[in-house]
């Protein structure tokens, strides 16, 4: 009689928390087919973790790719006037340091986001002011290798590992004036992709170099741009003071365009890369 009790209490315990599973698995059915962002939103985070942070991370899910981020922060402002018409452009023969990698031969192609450009720049002179950048590094020995191509136009602001080159304005987290990614391949050091992020809270201007004075209360857009595509080709940032005048010199201050132009410095360090 006492195991007849038993089992019988047994047998209704176990079908109230059958009852209970079955709810919670429907449950979980329900909110995946009306909110399926809730259930991937957790894998969609660990597939983004790059933090917005110099140094190079690993690639969730793809071990033969690292991200390398490069963050170019603003020089701590001086005084000026507001206009410099006697701005210079000094060369540098310090050699840049390279980081390893390289785009690969033949056509790397490129989007950008001209809604996010900031109308002190002008939409309507992104596509000058990047060409302009691009060209700067195509006039070296990059331009044996690879040939630059805008291929269309993105309405993405922040870097994603999805094929597609980007150069467009958004938020960053931190001071950043800019923040540039670059996936690549380990074994060999080819480029997968590169995404740059022009930090939209900053003052921005456009002076195409050399022919007016240049805004001293602003940074400008091609000036930082050329920096940031030194990265793209696989040059490093510097920050000793000996590199003060190179393209790749880790700080950007407002009235500059000196970037604009490659010093000897920085062709030297390209070549080393595309001989």
């Amino acid at each position: 009689m006492t195991f007849f009790s038993c089992s019988f209490s047994m047998t209704i315990n176990l079908t109230n928390m059958n009852k209970k599973l079955l709810f919670i698995t429907s449950l979980i059915a329900f909110l995946f087919i009306l909110f399926p962002g809730l259930v991937l939103a957790k894998q969609d985070e660990t597939e983004d973790q790059v933090p917005e942070q110099n140094g190079t991370y690993n690639v969730p899910g793809n071990p033969k790719l690292k991200v390398r981020v490069f963050v170019h922060q603003p020089k701590p402002p001086v005084s000026a006037p507001a206009l410099n018409c006697n701005w210079t452009d000094p060369d540098s023969a310090s050699v840049v340091g390279i980081t390893g990698w390289h785009l690969p031969k033949g056509t790397w192609s490129y989007y950008l986001n001209a809604s996010s450009v900031p109308s002190t720049v002008g939409s309507n002179n992104f596509t000058n002011l990047t060409n302009l950048a691009f060209s700067e590094w195509a006039t070296t020995d990059v331009r044996n290798n690879v040939t630059f191509n805008l291929a269309g136009t993105t309405s993405k602001t922040q870097k994603a590992f999805d094929g597609k080159n980007i150069i467009t304005w958004g938020r960053t987290t931190g001071n950043a004036l800019a923040v540039t990614y670059t996936w690549y391949y380990t074994a060999d050091g080819r480029v997968a992709e590169t995404d740059t992020i022009m930090n939209q809270k900053f003052s921005w201007s456009w002076t195409p170099y050399k022919t007016a004075c240049v805004n001293t209360s602003t940074y400008d857009a091609q000036n930082i741009l050329t920096h940031e595509l030194g990265h793209w080709v696989g040059l490093d940032d510097e920050y000793a003071s000996t590199f003060a005048n190179n393209t790749m010199f880790g700080y950007g201050a407002k009235g500059e365009l000196k970037k604009d132009t490659l010093t000897s410095g920085d062709i030297s360090a390209v070549t080393s890369v595309y001989p």
